[in-house]
């Protein structure tokens, strides 16, 4: 009997700690966050200054060939992994696609991490939405021409998950932009930042905790398209309200809900239970 009852509490321990979510940090090269692994960006073994809690998604500066597809182990209802890929659907120059490190001095002014560390904000992946630098320049959501940062998750099963992304800069970049999941507008967000000064100066510096967008996303089984549309130079024309950041996202079943357990871990369960009816 008391064997089957530890099996039991073990397979409801299963049931109970099951990862419905996935956490993903936007770690740089730059400022001593480490070298990526070329072609494998989820792999954080060099990902100096990934986030506890977070997977990593790890990449070089301006390099298009680091921003390959990501896949990641999660359980969200049910599914044993999730392949995340960003683009920049309106533009091909490397230059656009940001990967940014912030240094100790800019990081001090970040001193109210409440839920979102350090860690997580010092770096950031985004777009320079600059002419000179490849992308399509000034946008304040009617004038102009926006670039685009777009995010696929690929694996998604049928259902909704509530998804959180962080946007900080310890620096200077700060930025409004907008949100659009499948084609349709969601939403529209504020990234801020930290340290004074800047052109433009943003006048708001921010001690934390960075600010967020969230959402709740529907899948239907099909590949779920996240865009980003930064308002650039809306605030200010100058490169300071030119880029826009993202320093991870967090995605989980909508409601916190448990993913389904396997048709194996209940066949293991009904065991035990016919095992301790029968003692």
């Amino acid at each position: 009997m008391k064997l089957a009852l530890t099996t039991a509490t073990v397979g409801l321990s299963l049931l109970g700690s099951a990862s419905a979510s996935l956490w993903v940090d936007f770690n740089s090269n730059q400022s001593g966050g480490g070298s990526p692994i070329s072609g494998d960006p989820s792999n954080a073994s060099s990902a100096l200054k990934n986030a506890d809690g977070y997977q990593s998604y790890h990449v070089a500066h301006e390099v298009a060939a680091d921003f390959v597809s990501a896949t990641y182990a999660t359980t969200l209802n049910g599914n044993p992994s999730v392949t995340f890929t960003p683009s920049w659907s309106n533009t091909t120059d490397n230059r656009v696609m940001q990967s940014i490190g912030r240094g100790a001095n800019n990081d001090a002014n970040y001193t109210n991490p409440g839920d979102y560390s350090l860690a997580l904000v010092t770096d950031w992946i985004g777009i320079d939405t600059r002419t000179g630098n490849g992308g399509n320049g000034n946008f304040d959501g009617t004038t102009g021409t926006p670039t685009w940062i777009d995010f696929t998750l690929s694996g998604l099963p049928a259902g909704s998950y509530d998804w959180t992304s962080i946007h900080h800069d310890t620096e200077n970049v700060f930025t409004n932009f907008n949100v659009y999941v499948d084609g349709s507008l969601v939403g529209s967000g504020y990234q801020g930042d930290s340290t004074p000064g800047g052109n433009p100066d943003s006048g708001a510096n921010i001690a934390g905790p960075a600010g967020t967008f969230s959402t709740t996303l529907t899948s239907t089984g099909a590949d779920v398209v996240i865009r980003f549309e930064p308002l650039s130079g809306e605030l200010g024309n100058a490169v300071h309200n030119q880029l826009f950041a993202i320093n991870g996202f967090q995605l989980e079943n909508a409601g916190g809900a448990i993913p389904e357990p396997s048709s194996g871990l209940l066949g293991l369960l009904g065991a035990v239970l016919l095992l301790r009816r029968r003692r």
